[in-house]
């Protein structure tokens, strides 16, 4: 069985002053908010059954998404009393997951043209705990970079280097095996898988070359439209 779940509880502190009236998965994006567009994914990926996150303006979300039925699946609601993490946050799983079982995750503010439903049968192939999905981003640094030794005798000058580093998307597959090993306490995603591979678990990262945008701020949104607008997703 796949399930899917959506964290919607950020205060989208970056997306002021946007975000003093709507939570930031409610934002428009084109014709439909970001978190419609997520449900739609899910719902093109095969999954019936979606749990999301519910925190900042969270009675919100509620109202708009219901129980989901207009997107085709059925959508549960979990609450935290106290921040849990973006990992934890999966102990509150509405939905009886077995071992067996995978469940996506991903933030409720990602714009992305990932196939879910390929990525979801590529997880079930490679008989992983768990897989997060990665894109590759070029950093330049627009100055030269002076290396000296300890001593501060000069030993080389790279003019505006530039190196390629595989980035998180904050999108992750789980299995229900690996959800039995979450701590009672808070924890963030990149902690769990961390604690997950050192305890013996496979945490595999698959790169990928579809577009990833994290709507985290008013530059990323006016991006994001543009591409809307344009046809290019």
């Amino acid at each position: 069985m796949r399930y899917g779940f959506i964290l919607a509880g950020g205060t989208g502190t970056r997306l002021r002053p946007y975000t003093f009236i709507l939570p930031k998965p409610l934002i428009p994006l084109g014709g439909e908010s970001i978190i419609e567009r997520v449900l739609r994914s899910f719902r093109d990926a095969g999954l019936e059954q979606v749990a999301i996150s519910l925190g900042y303006l969270g009675h919100l979300v509620e109202a708009v998404i219901g129980d989901g039925s207009k997107y085709a699946v059925q959508v549960r609601y979990t609450r935290e009393d106290e921040p849990m993490g973006t990992a934890g946050a999966l102990s509150l799983m509405p939905f009886d997951v077995a071992d067996d079982d995978v469940v996506l995750v991903i933030n409720g503010d990602t714009l992305t043209s990932l196939d879910m439903r390929e990525l979801l049968h590529w997880f079930e192939g490679v008989g992983a705990d768990a897989a997060m999905v990665c894109v590759e981003r070029e950093v330049k640094i627009d100055y030269g970079v002076v290396i000296a030794d300890e001593d501060g005798n000069l030993l080389s000058i790279h003019e505006k280097p530039s190196t390629l580093n595989l980035l998180s998307t904050g999108i992750n597959v789980i299995s229900g095996r690996a959800l039995r090993k979450l701590p009672p306490n808070r924890v963030d995603m990149p902690d769990f898988l961390m604690r997950l591979a050192a305890d013996g678990g496979r945490v595999v990262c698959k790169t990928v070359p579809d577009l990833w945008m994290d709507l985290g701020r008013v530059e990323d949104l006016a991006a994001a439209n543009d591409l809307i607008e344009r046809g290019l997703i």
